[in-house]
């Protein structure tokens, strides 16, 4: 496994980047954040053209079943998060086969490293970033939130990878129970598959006693000094059971974190109920009452 290195302040992160500009925002593309052995990571800095300084921003983590991910899939979540007044960074990360769950963590934090080491240039508020994903990036999102400073492989040059809330859309919260819970494995068809698929990522064959499943559980983190968790589920989701979104509000509201759960009684894993707007509309609303 190669070790990044975390180099936030080289002269090439501006060099090569292109800008597009819409009406209301501007996007500042191919923002390199990590240089590894093979291509570096970028991310997409999308910033409102109307704002005042230090606006809050929101990292985008496309979900994928943990295999490496450009982003651009879930560029619209970057684009409306922009349209509403808020700064979105659409992130790139390794993944499995190549990667396990110890690089994708780290990647996703050095992202939000160097969101902090430029927030000057692009007028971002470093104290007020939140994170967002489905699905995989779903999961990302809220170990981000729950980790704070935890580092998985090799600690970044900045002081803090910390957030201040985050929005998860279906993510794994407990590797164990997503498999031993009967309950959950009734609504799982394919399960073996699942356990295949997640094995690959944490890089161990599964057991309930194995310490990687639970260093990769988000659940195993919650403390009282977690920032507020939103996560949203649709009770119809065949890929991950919506128990998973249950059991970590239900542990986040035991500690005392303000957290919330939104369910959609239909939609599958994909969120197909109908307008974007439907679930992304919520998603702003509770990054609002923690920004502002």
């Amino acid at each position: 496994m190669d070790i990044p290195n975390h180099n936030l302040f080289s002269s090439s992160v501006f060099s090569q980047q292109n800008i597009e500009s819409k009406d209301t925002y501007t996007i500042y593309k191919n923002l390199k954040f990590i240089e590894t052995k093979d291509d570096p990571l970028s991310l997409d800095l999308f910033i409102p053209n109307k704002i005042p300084k230090n606006v809050p921003c929101i990292v985008v983590i496309q979900g994928g079943g943990f295999k490496s991910q450009d982003g651009q899939r879930f560029r619209y979540v970057a684009e409306y998060i922009a349209e509403n007044h808020y700064a979105a960074a659409l992130i790139s990360y390794r993944g499995r086969p190549e990667y396990t769950y110890e690089t994708t963590i780290e990647d996703v934090k050095s992202a939000v490293c160097f969101i902090r080491s430029v927030s000057n240039k692009y007028a971002i508020n470093p104290d007020k970033i939140g994170a967002t994903g489905r699905s995989a990036g779903g999961t990302l999102a809220a170990l981000l939130a729950v980790t704070g400073n935890l580092s998985y492989e090799k600690k970044s040059d900045c002081d803090s990878t910390s957030i201040l809330a985050a929005v998860a859309f279906a993510g794994v919260f407990d590797f164990v129970s997503r498999f031993t819970d009967s309950a959950q494995i009734d609504l799982q068809p394919n399960i073996n598959s699942k356990i295949a698929s997640n094995s690959e990522w944490i890089g161990s064959h599964f057991s309930e006693q194995n310490q990687s499943w639970e260093k990769v559980s988000a659940i195993n983190y919650v403390d009282k000094n977690d920032p507020p968790i939103l996560f949203m589920h649709c009770k119809d989701d065949q890929v991950v059971p919506w128990i998973q979104s249950q059991d970590m509000f239900d542990k986040m509201n035991d500690v005392g974190i303000n957290s919330e759960v939104l369910y959609f009684e239909k939609g599958g894993h994909g969120f197909l109920i109908g307008e974007n707007e439907d679930y992304l509309r919520p998603m702003i609303s509770f990054f609002k009452k923690q920004f502002e």
